[in-house]
């Protein structure tokens, strides 16, 4: 037989094999014969070897006997092996780069198959393990997907590469005593399933978020004065990732079913908030929304329930209940018709005197009182809590902030001994038409009448009288309207004589003056220059006159009205604790002279012969008057240069021609 005989005829292997083993055998027992002296075997497998004839010693040649059949056995034996190992050689020259005989992957037998050929052959026997399709179960929901998405499919590489390597190590006689033991015995190995793990992550991720539904809260909606519940739902949770380990599982066994069923691991999520809760507190808001009466010392207002409905909300607690929030909103109207009517300023204290002008005590002040919103809304939220609580409260007081006086009693009477007059001045005017006879002269200064200015405060004529309104008696007078004077051009007028008057006493007090105007032309009553005329007008704009208490002490002002016959006179007096200042006012400089003329217009408004002043003559003039305050030791304290323009205006008699 030839070598290439030899290569193709795996008998040829198999005898070698069985050969390499009776040699071993054989080996086994000769060495037992010898170490007892006994026979050599004769059912190794051996040909007997017949003794020679005997000779006499004397003429041997050579080993002895026992010694010439170990020698030939070893060399038989070296030869066999020789023989076996020549054939063995053979036999893996013939499958290097194959898949040894004897090779399954399941039922597929590979035997002497190259790679490309066992990956075609594992590919079409195993080409059904991407058929059929997973399904994914919660409750009612469920999803299918195709196994050929998942990507399963045999894992051909890993199978050739086991099966390349079934038989075989690596080097040596028993690499090639082990591929011929393979080739009688053969090995039958597992096939191999793989899936796309990412894919089948996605499907499990994309049903759990279909199949998974969020609880819905139980809730309460308002609208229409009414209350609608709605009820809760239960939700459900699927568990994505015992979800994922089992349909890997389901998918990676060999033999599955055409369609595989998963059932995902579900719980159920109970909502937050119940039907039963929700329509508990539909009942409690019913009660919150009852009508509330706000209740002041001695009037009261009522929030009614439907204005409170609409404050009312749901919302969950931090302890899990659910419950009606009432929010006030849209108070701002309500607000300012309470502040209005339970507002009460404050009343200072005043001084007290005798017959004879001094100060001899205090008078009590008094607290005044003013809503305070944000703390009312805040009462009657807490109210309305209250009954969402459980509670049942029909009233609420408003919250009211207390108002001390900027003087209070006690300062009034530790100061009211050292109080003394500091300074005053007087205006004479005529009682008549121009200025309401009188009344737009003395109603503000009774309203002055007793004010305190306390140390650091500005007094602002405006805001120190009342309304100017008819109702508390001031009338039409005199106004300088496009340079000319109008008797009955503006309500109240002629207050500048009270203005003026209050001026100059706070002037000569050594105060610290603020805003002041002159008037359109002189007026000789006023001192030149020192005038202060106050007015607002309809678009807005004010003038008034203020000054500054920049002494340690409080100051009192008091007001004085006077009448003589068609004569009448008001008067200030400021009240304080001397201080020791002095005032000193220059004389007035005048410039620009402007002489005024006297003129007659005939009018048929009068009868023949009869005559009537609208307009006396003023001359017109620039004037300065600079006036110094010092303290008790010649330090300045104040200097003021006060600028006065005064426009000419022509005297005007109306002479009748009817």
């Amino acid at each position: 037989m030839s070598a290439d005989q030899s290569r193709a005829d795996p008998a040829v292997v198999i005898a070698s094999e069985l050969a390499v083993e009776a040699a071993a055998a054989a080996e086994k027992e000769l060495a037992a014969a010898a170490a007892t002296g006994g026979p050599a075997p004769h059912d190794a497998g051996l040909v007997a070897i017949q003794p020679a004839p005997a000779r006499d010693q004397r003429t041997r040649r050579g080993p002895p006997r026992p010694l010439r059949f170990v020698g030939g056995f070893l060399f038989g034996l070296l030869g066999i092996f020789a023989i076996s190992a020549g054939g063995l050689y053979a036999f893996d020259l013939q499958f290097s780069g194959r898949i040894l005989p004897g090779v399954h992957v399941g039922a597929v037998d590979l035997s002497g198959l190259t790679q490309a050929q066992a990956s075609a052959r594992l590919a079409e026997a195993y080409a059904s393990l991407s058929d059929g399709e997973l399904v994914l179960v919660a409750g009612e929901r469920q999803t299918r997907t195709s196994l050929q998405q998942l990507g399963r499919r045999a894992d051909v590489e890993a199978m050739v590469a086991d099966a390349v390597a079934a038989g075989r190590i690596d080097a040596g006689l028993d690499r090639l005593v082990l591929n011929a033991r393979t080739a009688t015995q053969g090995i039958v190995l597992e096939p191999r399933v793989v899936i796309n793990s990412t894919a089948l992550a996605e499907a499990v991720a994309a049903f759990t978020t279909t199949a998974s539904v969020a609880p819905v809260d139980g809730r309460v909606t308002t609208g229409g004065g009414t209350y609608t519940v709605i009820p809760a739902t239960v939700g459900i949770t699927i568990d994505a990732t015992a979800l994922l380990a089992d349909a890997t599982d389901a998918i990676r066994a060999l033999e599955i079913p055409s369609s595989v069923t998963v059932p995902a691991h579900a719980a159920a999520v109970q909502p937050v908030v119940t039907t039963e809760e929700a329509s508990a507190a539909a009942d409690l808001a019913k009660r919150v929304e009852a009508d509330l009466v706000l209740a002041d010392i001695l009037q009261s207002w009522t929030i009614p329930a439907v204005q409170i409905h609409g404050w009312i909300s749901f919302q969950v607690t931090g302890g899990g209940g659910y419950v009606p929030v009432a929010t006030p909103k849209g108070l701002d109207d309500q607000l300012a018709a309470w502040a209005v009517a339970i507002q009460r300023p404050p009343s200072n204290a005043s001084y007290l005197f005798d017959k004879g002008g001094t100060i001899v005590g205090a008078s009590e002040g008094q607290d005044g009182r003013r809503l305070d919103g944000g703390g009312t809304i805040a009462a009657i939220a807490a109210v309305l809590a209250q009954r969402a609580g459980g509670a049942t409260v029909t009233s609420v007081a408003p919250a009211v902030t207390l108002v001390q006086p900027e003087l209070t009693t006690r300062q009034a009477a530790d100061t009211a001994p050292l109080m003394s007059k500091i300074g005053e001045w007087t205006t004479y005017f005529p009682i008549y038409v121009n200025n309401g006879f009188g009344a737009n002269i003395w109603i503000p200064a009774m309203d002055i009448n007793g004010y305190v200015v306390t140390p650091g405060s500005w007094f602002d004529f405006w805001k120190a009288i009342g309304p100017v309104t008819r109702e508390r008696g001031y009338m039409d007078g005199g106004a300088i309207i496009n340079g000319h004077t109008e008797p009955q051009g503006a309500l109240a007028g002629g207050i500048c004589s009270a203005s003026t008057t209050l001026f100059n006493a706070a002037l000569r007090a050594g105060l610290q003056m603020g805003s002041r105007h002159n008037h359109y032309y002189y007026i000789g009553r006023y001192p030149l220059g020192l005038d202060a005329t106050v007015w607002q007008s309809s678009g807005g704009s004010i003038q008034s006159m203020t000054f500054r208490n920049d002494t340690d002490y409080p100051i009192l002002i008091r007001a004085y009205k006077i009448q003589n016959g068609s004569s009448g006179y008001v008067k200030f007096e400021i009240y304080g604790v001397p201080t020791g200042r002095t005032v000193s006012i220059g004389a007035s400089i005048v410039k620009n002279p402007t002489k005024a003329v006297d003129t007659i217009e005939y009018t048929d408004t009068l009868p023949a012969g009869t005559t009537k002043r609208i307009e006396t003559p003023t001359d017109g003039m620039d004037v300065w008057v600079t006036v110094t305050v010092t303290d008790a030791n010649g330090n300045v304290i104040h200097e003021t240069t006060y600028y006065s323009h005064y426009a000419r205006i022509d005297g005007i008699t109306l002479m009748g021609t009817s």
